[in-house]
């Protein structure tokens, strides 16, 4: 998942074309909360951290009942 900073919110539509220009595919985008969703390779997460605009990239986790 990708985080957005506030400040860059009104810039979303431009934010996610540079995460697909550094490799993501992306999946979902919910604009209220500022986040991303999508897929990438490992290697290639700190080319979204890059990105202009992007607080945080949080690599997926499993989560199962225990």
């Amino acid at each position: 998942m990708v985080l957005v900073t506030e400040p860059s919110l009104p810039a979303l539509e431009d934010i996610v074309s540079d995460l697909k220009h550094a490799g993501m595919t992306i999946d979902r985008v919910q604009a209220v909360l500022g986040t991303v969703t999508g897929s990438i390779d490992a290697d290639a997460i700190p080319a979204l951290r890059e990105v202009h605009g992007v607080l945080d990239v949080e690599p997926d986790r499993e989560v199962g009942a225990s």
